[in-house]
């Protein structure tokens, strides 16, 4: 297996610049999407768990608070 040239650097007003070919740029692009509609996802996953969760507590606990003990 080879490994990938290392990107090509240039320095612009004392900032460094990394020169990659605009194919690699657009598939970086296309993974940073992929990336944020999968947290997308998981943030959404994670309400409705949270919602189901706290359904379920109050269906099993009568509407009680946390920490509160049935008498």
């Amino acid at each position: 297996m080879s490994r990938s040239p290392a990107p090509r650097r240039l320095r612009v007003n004392g900032e460094v610049l990394v020169l990659l070919p605009e194919k690699e740029y657009e598939s970086l692009l296309a993974t940073r999407r992929q990336v944020g509609a999968g947290s997308a996802r998981m943030r959404a996953l994670q309400q409705a768990l949270t919602d189901a969760l706290a359904r379920l507590a109050a269906s099993e606990g009568g509407g009680r608070a946390a920490g509160e003990e049935a008498t």
